[in-house]
């Protein structure tokens, strides 16, 4: 199939200083619990409270007046289009991926998120929404663990949402952070610090309020990212009792001192908050994550007007220090893209709906020798449909950094959600592997892998994976795609990486995960079989799940309980806020032994549910 993208010539920019503008904050946060992740007692329940009667944002508002746009031009777009388009593979000036293996992953809830962590001794952990399943290199699973079951401290917690995972080659250890609740009396962050490399032994969890203003907003939407010293997090804070369209009012900034959490001592880290350019709020802070072994103790951030029509600007934040230096500071500057980027439509499926694309923020972006790899979901500026921004900022810490980016998508196919990372071996060999969600006008959902070399051509998009059905989960037409996607190079083999990313199943997302070699590099490797389709797993397909529906007048806090026969109470599934129309909860029933229970869900003052399962 043809690929048509806007492609751009590099542009030297002078970058624009501007005041500096921001409050820094110290604090600390004491050890909540160690977890033995290799207890039998962590049994695996996946609970999940879904509000189905989801809706796209009013089009009063500012949000949806500009998603009604941009979908109406894109509609108009198609329709002018000539749809016989050649079929016929196209050759890029890159060399293609080789896809070596894959497997059907996680199950998880509505956004599918998916992120990835890949051990130099072959460990991989695949994270979705309130799950973790860890695996071999070929795809065999080793455990598979729900967050909320750890321990009594996490659950306490409402909810788990957006985890996100690293694997730090230097300290040869696992990070996972996430949060729960989406209220300001209820919002909590959640870090765990693996103790060793194996991430089915003890990890260090820690929490801090999703809301460190005591003020009425919440903390949503985590990026992570490390130092050679630090962690750092970024979260957006939402009003409470809005949707996080419009009800966004700041991005910050955590950095850890991440010595701490490997050793389960108190943490000790710094807030950076009320961050702004020209008196305006930064939206949606994205930290470029270190590629390399020998990290510094800085870190660069980059942020965009996600809202916007078009625009060109790119804001470059710095933390140019470790926090027990004490001396760190905070820096933002302006550069211009060589093209515009844009609030992005919803593609179509062939059942009618749309996916979520929610906006054009920065969704990814790493640090290697000076240049800034990153990657956003946009609008493509002559076909109307949705696309990704491909881009790098190269010499990054010069007055004069120069920008190259394109948008990439296609007359029949659209492109969102990109992740990426460095493939390089050596400090000038500037290659880096693309993830993104694809969807074929009128067809389904699946991930495809992009390559570009030293010279900064690009590969062909390489689907990785396609699902079988449309999407649908919700009652609006509008499905949720997924958040973001993760893809991790193998730090001591850079010339494989694992990736994470989301197909449709029987009209639900499940995860896929798959490993990528880099053809540069492909002396010497057995091309192995690979059949990208889900007809065949290495792993078995979980089907074994209740599931209730139920229709609420009010939103209100819920309690989702299994009882045996005799009424004693085996395990709170879930603590959620159930939303008003139809709501549904599911639950695995493979952990249960034969025999017959009770399903029960408590309101804040009446029994709301009652059903008796029977377990074969």
């Amino acid at each position: 199939m043809k690929r048509i993208s806007l492609l751009c010539f590099f542009i030297l920019t002078s970058a624009v200083l501007f005041a500096q503008s921001y409050r820094k904050t110290n604090m600390s946060a004491p050890l909540k619990s160690v977890v033995d992740m290799s207890a039998p007692g962590i049994t695996f329940y996946n609970p999940n409270l879904l509000h189905l009667d989801q809706h796209p944002v009013p089009y009063y508002t500012d949000f949806g007046n500009k998603k009604e746009a941009a979908q109406l031009k894109r509609a108009q777009a198609l329709a002018e289009r000539n749809n016989s388009f050649s079929s016929s593979k196209t050759t890029g000036a890159a060399a293609n991926p080789i896809i070596d293996t894959g497997w059907l992953a996680n199950v998880g809830s509505v956004p599918l998120d998916n992120d990835i962590a890949v051990s130099n001794s072959g460990m991989i952990i695949s994270a979705v929404n309130t799950n973790i399943y860890v695996y071999d290199t070929i795809g065999t699973r080793l455990a598979l663990k729900g967050v909320l079951n750890m321990d009594t401290f996490l659950n306490r917690f409402t909810r788990i949402s957006d985890p996100r995972l690293l694997y730090d080659p230097k300290e040869d250890r696992f990070i996972l952070v996430c949060f729960s609740g989406n209220f300001s009396t209820s919002t909590s962050i959640i870090m765990g610090f693996s103790s060793t490399n194996d991430p089915l032994g003890n990890w260090n969890f820690y929490s801090v309020s999703g809301n460190p203003f005591n003020d009425s907003t919440w903390s949503d939407y985590p990026i992570i990212s490390i130092s050679d010293k630090d962690m750092f997090m970024t979260f957006n804070q939402i009003q409470d009792n809005v949707g996080w369209q419009n009800g966004f009012r700041q991005s910050v900034i955590y950095q850890i001192k991440k010595s701490d959490g490997f050793s389960a001592a108190p943490l000790q880290y710094t807030l950076w908050d009320s961050i702004k350019f020209n008196g305006t709020l930064y939206r949606n802070i994205c930290p470029a994550k270190y590629q390399e072994t020998n990290m510094g103790d800085d870190m660069y951030f980059l942020s965009v007007r996600n809202v916007d029509v078009s625009n060109d600007s790119i804001f470059i934040l710095h933390i140019d220090d470790s926090y027990q230096s004490g001396n760190a500071t905070l820096t933002q500057r302006v550069v211009t893209s060589p093209v515009n980027y844009g609030f992005p439509p919803n593609p179509s499926m062939s059942n009618g709906n749309f996916l979520m694309t929610n906006d054009g923020r920065v969704l990814a972006a790493i640090y290697e020798n000076d240049y800034i790899h990153f990657g956003a979901n946009s609008v493509h500026p002559t076909l109307s449909n949705a696309g990704v921004l491909l881009g790098t900022i190269q010499n990054v810490s010069s007055a004069t950094p120069t920008v190259d980016a394109q948008v990439f998508a296609e007359p029949m196919v659209e492109y969102g959600y990109p992740s990426m990372c460095y493939m390089g071996t050596s400090p000038t060999d500037h290659r880096v592997m693309f993830n993104v969600a694809h969807c074929y006008t009128d067809s389904f959902p699946g991930i495809s892998v992009v390559y570009k070399n030293p010279s900064g051509d690009y590969s062909d998009f390489l689907r990785v994976s396609e699902g079988n059905s449309p999407l649908d989960r919700l009652t609006s037409v509008n499905e949720r795609w997924g958040d973001y996607s993760g893809i991790q190079t193998v730090y001591n083999n850079p010339q494989q990486a694992y990736l994470a990313g989301t197909i449709t199943l029987n009209g639900t997302a499940r995860a896929w995960v798959a490993r990528i070699q880099n053809a540069d590099f492909a002396v010497g490797i057995q091309d192995q079989k690979y059949n990208s389709s889900t007809d065949v797993f290495p792993n078995p397909v979980e089907d074994e799940k209740f599931r209730t529906r139920f229709s609420l007048k009010k939103k209100e806090e819920l309690s989702c309980n299994l009882y045996d026969m005799n009424g004693r109470l085996i395990k709170q599934l879930l603590r959620g806020i159930g939303k008003t129309g139809l709501n549904e909860f599911s639950f695995d029933t493979g952990v249960l032994s034969s025999g017959n229970y009770m399903f029960v869900i408590l309101g804040e003052n009446r029994k709301i549910l009652t059903e008796m399962i029977s377990v074969k």
